[in-house]
């Protein structure tokens, strides 16, 4: 598929369904999760230790009120903490916390994926037929993956009429969630997983099970910049198509592929970025 077909394919696709994440979190967009985000980075930007809402907010490029309110979110989830003096907050420090945070799939910028990631990814959904999704990680607090960026095909009606607490999961959910997370978590150091062979994925080098749709099973494999887990890439499949052993072989195939020529892309960027 040349680089055109793919541009209008994305486009046909992104005009059934709105983007996991619409604008810049800089550009005061309106999606919660770019809110969320850019809260996060400023507090990143910020340094270690606690600091007034007065200068997160700033620094996010938010309103107070909006920012003190996703500052309660966030510390509901044990992503933040209120700390010191009334109206500080700190980032809560966990074993894998990210320094790069989204940094890792994206850009520079929240929904800013680049050009060469979205089209291998637009290039799986077309070669399995299947829903493909990218996840970024987000390790602070309760560490959770994301949807960056998808490829739905011929899907977009299936989706559009899943439970919303459904569809809330498949974009955001914690890492031991499905096989998105997992194989996220399999390859962060020290990780575990009550009741998941973490093992067999590392084996395996990929993650299948049940997704948060009913009826659907996802599978998915990690990412990689280097020698550090950058995110995931993910195929959502209805169960009755991974069923048949054929089918599932071809889908892994392809998706191994994928992340394989993803993770090369991610890794020469960051090189590129080194030098």
């Amino acid at each position: 598929m040349n680089g055109t077909a793919v541009h209008h394919a994305r486009e046909r696709e992104f005009a059934l369904l709105p983007p996991a994440v619409a604008t810049p979190a800089r550009e005061h967009a309106g999606s919660a999760v770019a809110r969320t985000l850019a809260v996060l980075r400023a507090m990143r930007e910020l340094g270690p230790g606690a600091h007034p809402l007065a200068v997160i907010a700033e620094q996010a490029e938010l309103p107070a009120p909006t920012t003190h309110r996703y500052l309660r979110a966030l510390a509901r989830e044990a992503a933040v903490e209120q700390r010191g003096p009334r109206g500080h907050y700190a980032l809560t420090e966990t074993p894998h916390r990210s320094t790069h945070l989204v940094d890792e799939v994206t850009d520079t910028k929240v929904g800013q994926t680049s050009p060469a990631l979205r089209a291998e990814l637009v290039t799986l959904q077309s070669r399995t037929g299947q829903v493909s999704l990218l996840y970024a990680p987000l390790l602070v607090g309760a560490s959770l993956r994301f949807c960056t960026e998808r490829a739905v095909g011929a899907h977009a009606a299936a989706l559009r009429s899943a439970a919303p607490e459904e569809l809330r999961l498949v974009w955001s959910a914690p890492l031991d969630h499905d096989a998105a997370g997992l194989a996220i978590l399999a390859c962060l150091e020290g990780a575990q997983a009550p009741g998941t062979r973490l093992d067999r994925i590392r084996e395996q080098g990929y993650a299948i099970g049940p997704s948060p749709l009913q009826g659907w099973d996802s599978v998915a494999a990690p990412l990689w910049r280097g020698a550090v887990v950058a995110g995931s890439v993910a195929l959502l499949a209805p169960q009755s198509r991974l069923r048949s052993a054929v089918a599932r072989s071809r889908c892994v195939h392809a998706l191994m592929d994928t992340a394989a020529l993803m993770s090369g892309q991610l890794t020469r960027s960051g090189v590129r970025r080194a030098c």
